[in-house]
């Protein structure tokens, strides 16, 4: 039944027209990585987690102003997939190459995102908020601490461990709320986070706490990879009109069955 109204709700979005949104100003990654230098920003990027077989697995970073980290497993030719279970840490979009030699800013990361996000169909999330001077500096350490880690061989990603997701999870809680010190074992709450529910605990729970909207929400935004690139992604106005909820996962499996031939194709 779940499966009929997905089906349903595709076709029915498919054929519904999109909200108008400004081409100049959503152009990925334009606006996304801006430095602004009379504020402290963080921003969290998001491939969401897929729940199709064969489906993208998801990843998510983060970045204090332009400065930009992530943690990803240890790159390989071939079974990439197997190393997600234990092995070496390492950066992940930050350094593709794995060897020291990159070191991206956030606008690097975004421009090169088309290339790194796959299949056709995938949903990124961005996530941006406005921290004081202290917040910044604490997930500073907190990644240059980490980087330190990896570089000396010293971490390693495990996906009942410590992984991208719950990362960059860590960094945020800890200097915005002061838990659990630098280097201490991962916090208990923080063990099963997915790239997904970061994006959910982000957008239901992360508030500006400098500026001039202190306590508010976080901005975010929703993007969409189609054949073009990466485009904003729009709730069809029919999901409206059913009083479709927000549901991430269920979300994301109706773009991919929407874009599932293209996907295949070129995956």
């Amino acid at each position: 039944m779940g499966f009929v109204l997905l089906i349903g709700l595709m076709f029915s979005g498919c054929s519904t027209t999109p909200k108008q949104h400004n081409t100049d100003d959503d152009a990925w990654p334009s606006d996304l990585a801006h430095d602004a230098p009379d504020r402290r920003e963080v921003t969290v990027v998001i491939a969401l987690s897929s729940v199709l077989p064969g489906g993208v697995v998801g990843h998510s970073g983060i970045a204090v102003d332009r400065q930009y980290w992530d943690f990803g497993p240890q790159r390989v030719a071939k079974h990439q997939r197997l190393k997600a279970f234990n092995s070496p840490a390492g950066p992940w979009w930050d350094d593709p190459g794995q060897q020291w030699q990159a070191d991206r800013t956030l606008a690097e990361v975004l421009d090169d995102l088309p290339g790194k996000v796959h299949p056709t169909g995938s949903l990124i999330a961005v996530v941006r908020v406005e921290v004081t001077d202290a917040q910044a500096e604490s997930i500073t350490a907190f990644w240059e601490d980490t980087y330190d880690r990896m570089r000396g061989g010293e971490d390693r990603y495990r996906l009942r461990g410590r992984q991208c997701a719950n990362m960059v999870g860590w960094s945020l809680a800890e200097a915005l709320h002061g838990d659990d010190a630098i280097g201490h074992r991962l916090p208990r709450g923080m063990r099963l986070m997915t790239p997904t529910r970061l994006y959910e605990t982000l957008r239901d729970d992360l508030r500006h706490t400098a500026g001039p909207r202190i306590g508010q929400p976080a901005d975010v935004s929703l993007w969409q990879l189609d054949p073009d690139g990466i485009r904003p992604w729009q709730r069809p106005v029919v999901w409206d009109t059913l009083g479709v909820p927000e549901l991430p996962r269920t979300r994301l499996a109706f773009e991919r069955v929407r874009y599932m031939p293209s996907g295949l194709i070129h995956k």
